[in-house]
């Protein structure tokens, strides 16, 4: 084992040679007075060579006492070995064999318990997720989760237990009905709803002044009494209450909504639809827009009423259904509310379900221009206007527009309006103040009126 020396190992060997030196002096002092003294000298002699030996002794100690002292505070199992004990470990170290003892498998097991009492004891958390308890037992494996299918904008809809068809157009509540003996799977429940709320007052239904606006509108369409509830509005009440109750007592009964190509249907499906959100997902729409079908002479054509539709070509239409979306339960009763308070009680069909409102004399123009200069029976201009201008609008409503016109002095009139439409002839003034009626037949034969504009 090499020591290095320091400056204060230099000095101390300066001191020793030193002492060295004056020893060397005192024995040549010793010598030259032997002579004199013999046994004088011998004695001191051998005392400073005592002294000598000690001394040296005690400087080899102070010269390796703080290296030892050093090695053995960092590695208490340093072992101070003499030259064959260290030519013994090269050799060893050399040939691979060297095994530690038993000693030193003792110092390592020492040195790792002390580093792990140095170390933080783990959390109670710590202790949970690295090493769970022997009793606990594993969690058991979670199901595989059926992954549900997105469906596209024309998903299929299944064929419930019970469907239920409403439509706006009562003949074509009859045509699809009639399509049922071609495809029995379709089969189920017609539900016509009456109203049409293209027309009239339509906000606020729900509350009590809203329906008084709406049923006094109805009387004076109809020429009701005040006390008497028009029918159309009772009929349709009753019609949506059982459908509620079925569909919250059955959950196998869907509800498909039939819509053609007109503001009558649109607006049905508006103020139905406002009714239905807590049965999503059971409600479906046909909303046969913008598509082509085939008459009974085989041509193309694109319908706006259903009752134009052949029942052979409600099959493949059938196949149309899709659920009404949410965002379209969210969006279109928003929608309808505020159409229903925009001024006009006229409700047109612009595009898609786009709807606008006007005044009650948008259709007056219509009839009179069907009217024209002549006389003409109520029933003919009936038919004019349904299958010529394609008027769309109910004949009650066109009749009350008439009477309207009468009141105007916008057009004369003949005949009794009880009676039936062929019992009244109908003739424009167009701001004429004496306008005189062609010759009528009548069973007492031909007959000449006029009539005088006050």
């Amino acid at each position: 084992m090499s020591i290095e020396k320091d400056p204060q190992e230099n000095a101390k060997a300066a001191q020793q040679a030193a002492n060295q030196n004056e020893l060397h002096d005192q024995q040549d002092h010793m010598y030259l007075n032997k002579e004199n003294d013999p046994d004088q000298r011998t004695d001191q002699a051998q005392e400073l060579e005592q002294e000598q030996e000690q001394h040296l002794d005690h400087e080899q100690d102070d010269v390796l006492a703080p290296h030892l002292t050093l090695d053995s505070e960092s590695n208490p199992n340093i072992e101070v070995k003499g030259k064959d004990a260290e030519d013994n470990d090269d050799q060893a170290q050399d040939t691979g064999d060297h095994q530690p003892d038993e000693e030193e498998d003792g110092a390592i097991e020492s040195d790792a318990a002390n580093q792990n009492e140095d170390k933080p004891s783990a959390t109670a958390d710590e202790t949970t997720l690295d090493a769970p308890e022997p009793d606990a037992e594993l969690p058991a494996p979670k199901p595989k989760s059926k992954r549900k299918k997105k469906a596209g904008k024309t998903a299929e809809v299944l064929n419930p237990v019970k469907i239920l068809h409403m439509v706006f157009d009562q003949a074509g509540g009859e045509q699809i009905k009639q399509s049922f003996e071609l495809e029995p799977a379709n089969a189920g429940d017609i539900l016509y709803i009456e109203d049409n709320y293209s027309l009239g007052p339509v906000a606020d239904l729900s509350e009590a002044e809203g329906w008084q606006a709406r049923k006094n509108w109805w009387q004076s369409v109809l020429g009701l009494p005040e006390d008497v509830q028009p029918e159309v509005m009772r009929s349709d009440k009753m019609k949506l209450h059982q459908l509620f109750q079925q569909l919250e007592e059955d959950e196998d009964t869907v509800l498909w909504i039939w819509m053609g190509q007109n503001e009558r249907d649109v607006a049905g499906y508006y103020y139905i639809i406002s009714y239905l959100m807590e049965f999503q997902g059971r409600i479906n729409v046909l909303y046969l827009n913008n598509l082509p079908f085939i008459d009974e002479k085989g041509h193309i054509f694109y319908p706006k009423q259903l009752s134009e539709i052949q029942p052979k070509e409600f099959v493949k239409a059938a196949r149309l259904a899709r659920v009404v979306t949410l965002s379209e339960f969210e969006l279109d009763p928003e929608e309808w509310d505020k159409l229903s308070k925009s001024p006009g009680p006229v409700r047109l069909l612009e595009g898609g379900k786009k709807l606008s409102a006007r005044e009650n004399d948008y259709y007056d123009k219509i009839i009179l221009d069907q009217l024209g200069s002549a006389t003409m029976k109520l029933s003919k201009l009936l038919g004019l206007l349904t299958s010529k201008a394609k008027l769309g609008v109910p004949e009650y409503y066109i009749i009350w527009r008439i009477k309207s016109l009468i009141e105007t002095a916008q057009v004369i009139s003949q005949g009794e309006f009880e009676k039936g439409p062929k019992n009244v002839s109908l003739k424009a003034t167009q701001g004429q103040l004496f306008v005189e009626l062609n010759p009528e037949e009548s069973e007492e034969g031909m007959e000449y009126k006029s009539v005088r504009i006050l």
